[in-house]
């Protein structure tokens, strides 16, 4: 029996004609859905005088029945059975859900729940012997019909409650990639997407979409999708911006019968299945417009739960204008990093000539007396031939030392569109370092290579690669090298390259220097933050964002007085490719 709040009515008291009206004062009252659920079940037990009353809703599965004391209730939407749990039939239950033939015997009825239009739950009532009245399935529809009023006033609820707290946040400017996980927040309230929701831009010049926020259900890891790009060709880029598509794909064919429009929804999915992602069941994409110009998509899917309907796509169109106002401020902020990005790296540049400075002076000082003294010596006569070879040898040594840094100069402030590689990561690494070793040698700092044999071959940009490699070294060269040697705080730099399980690369650069502190954690990633006397706090912001352009992940892990390390995950390139185009 459900114990009755001192300000909720006792049904078992209320004479028929009253009955529904006392049911809904009652239901207003109750907080979690669970218990809404279980209260109606009981009522219809009472009413009918029914041994038995159950409820199944419709989320495409029959579970075991489950008590109403449970929390978890509110969120796993368990069967609710009330008086003999033996007369429950799972078998009639999901029958009936599957509007299979089902002929019910005179002792047992059913009525659908309807919300919108759709079917949201099955209620029932059994008697053990005795058949019910004619008069009694209505009276059991009007019940449900009570419920799914309720349903409804707490869904419209539900509703404005978040529309408005979104609202709240346009108002408040709060950042694009906050206000884009906010709205991904709400509308997993309201619509229980149980797989992803993410906002994809588009770049109309590139033809890719790409992923500048996701959020994902089925696992509490991070996206590994933030900053991919998708490219779609032109047929199907126009497909998703004729309006809202609702899909749905069978489990078990990767196919789509749905024809070109279901075909280009599943080509913007296909890139998520290298990384063993659930397959999508159903699907909502959403075109976002800014003043007839298209942005871009919301994408919301399900992998478990009943398909979306037009209940679920009318909610995502509510918040299709606060998506528009988070991807429009997300472009103009990439707009303005790309901006940040290109002054970064031609300013690195002049750091690098800084850097290097010392090392070409050093070369050049060491060959100038070289080739003074041969041409000394061939003017007079007087030479020996195995002196000459050896200072003609560290001559082309030196002059190739030289050449080899500006060529790596002149790579790094290209300016061009990111590549697809191929590229050999240890070999890239390698000519990185030779940008930083002379000065880690100078401060006494090792560096310490581990890559992995035979080498990773990588979709990647090889200059932005290389200079994702020489910023991060130099990062830590700064932190380890202070200008006091006294206050030298670490001594080695480990550089690893390897493949993770799911055979993408991956480059780790760890250091064991000072670390960073847990408050600046957070903080360290965001442009134009720097804890460095004259620094323009774009260092790690570039490294991520030329990342994230090239397809990868970019994480930073640090401990502080022990070090720091950041890890890039990239997309491996099918083997034999350097042969291939070699």
């Amino acid at each position: 029996m459900i114990p009755l709040a001192s300000a909720m009515i006792d049904l078992r008291q209320i004479p028929p004609r009253l009955f529904g009206v006392a049911l809904e004062s009652n239901l207003r009252q109750l907080g979690p859905d669970y218990k809404l659920n279980a209260h109606f079940v009981e009522a219809a037990r009472i009413r009918l005088e029914a041994d038995c009353a159950w409820m199944v809703p419709d989320s495409g599965e029959i579970t075991t029945p489950d008590r109403p004391d449970r929390p978890e209730a509110e969120t796993q939407a368990p069967i609710v059975v009330r008086g003999d749990a033996s007369l429950f039939d799972p078998a009639a239950a999901r029958a009936l859900l599957r509007r299979e033939r089902f002929d019910p015997p005179k002792n047992f009825l059913y009525c659908r729940v309807v919300r919108h239009e759709r079917q949201v739950a099955l209620a029932a009532v059994v008697r053990r012997d005795s058949p019910f009245p004619n008069a009694a399935r209505n009276t059991l529809c009007t019940l449900a019909e009570v419920l799914a009023a309720e349903i409804e006033r707490r869904e419209r609820r539900r509703f404005y409650r978040v529309f408005d707290r979104i609202k709240e946040k346009i108002v408040a400017e709060l950042r694009p990639r906050d206000l884009a996980y906010q709205i991904l927040d709400g509308l997993q309230q309201l619509v229980g997407y149980d797989h992803s929701a993410a906002f994809l831009t588009w770049d109309a010049e590139a033809q890719v979409f790409r992923v500048e926020a996701e959020k994902i259900v089925w696992t509490k890891a991070k996206s590994p999708s933030i900053g991919r790009e998708i490219a779609v060709d032109a047929e199907a880029a126009q497909v998703l911006q004729s309006g809202i598509h609702l899909r749905t794909f069978a489990l078990d064919d990767p196919r789509d019968p749905s024809g070109v429009e279901g075909d280009a929804v599943r080509r913007v999915l296909d890139d998520q299945r290298a990384h063993r992602i659930p397959r999508i069941r159903s699907l909502i994409a959403a075109p976002v417009f800014f003043d007839d110009h298209f942005l871009g998509l919301l994408k919301i899917a399900a992998k478990r739960r009943r398909p979306f309907d037009r209940w679920d796509s009318d909610v995502v169109e509510r918040f299709l204008p606060a998506a528009a106002s988070a991807i429009r401020n997300a472009r103009v902020n990439l707009s303005l990093e790309t901006q940040a990005v290109q002054a970064e790296v031609r300013a690195s540049l002049v750091t690098l000539a800084r850097v290097v400075a010392h090392d070409v002076n050093n070369a050049v000082g060491a060959l100038l007396p070289l080739a003074q003294q041969v041409q000394a010596d061939l003017r007079v006569g007087c030479f020996d031939l195995a002196a000459l070879d050896a200072d003609l040898e560290v001559i082309i040594d030196r002059a190739t030392f030289c050449k080899r840094i500006f060529a790596n100069m002149l790579n790094a402030g290209s300016t061009a569109r990111s590549g697809d590689g191929p590229v050999d990561l240890n070999e890239a690494v390698r000519e990185a370092l030779s940008f930083v070793d002379a000065a880690a040698e100078r401060h006494g700092i090792s560096i310490v290579l581990d890559l992995a044999e035979p080498s990773p071959i990588v979709r990647f940009s090889r200059q932005d690669l290389e200079h994702v490699v020489v910023n991060l070294v130099t990062n830590s060269l700064q932190a380890m090298a202070p200008a006091k040697a006294a206050e030298r705080k670490g001594t080695r730099i480990a550089i690893l390259t390897g493949r993770t399980g799911d055979d993408r690369a991956y480059l780790r650069i760890a250091d064991d220097g000072p670390g960073i502190p847990l408050e600046l954690q957070d903080k360290v990633l965001e442009p134009f933050f720097t804890t460095k006397s004259g620094g323009h706090g774009l260092g790690l912001a570039l490294c991520r964002s030329l990342t994230w352009s090239n397809g990868g992940s970019f994480e930073i892990t640090s401990l502080w007085g022990e070090g720091t390390a950041v890890t890039i995950e990239m997309h491996p390139f099918p083997d034999g490719a350097m042969d291939r185009d070699s």
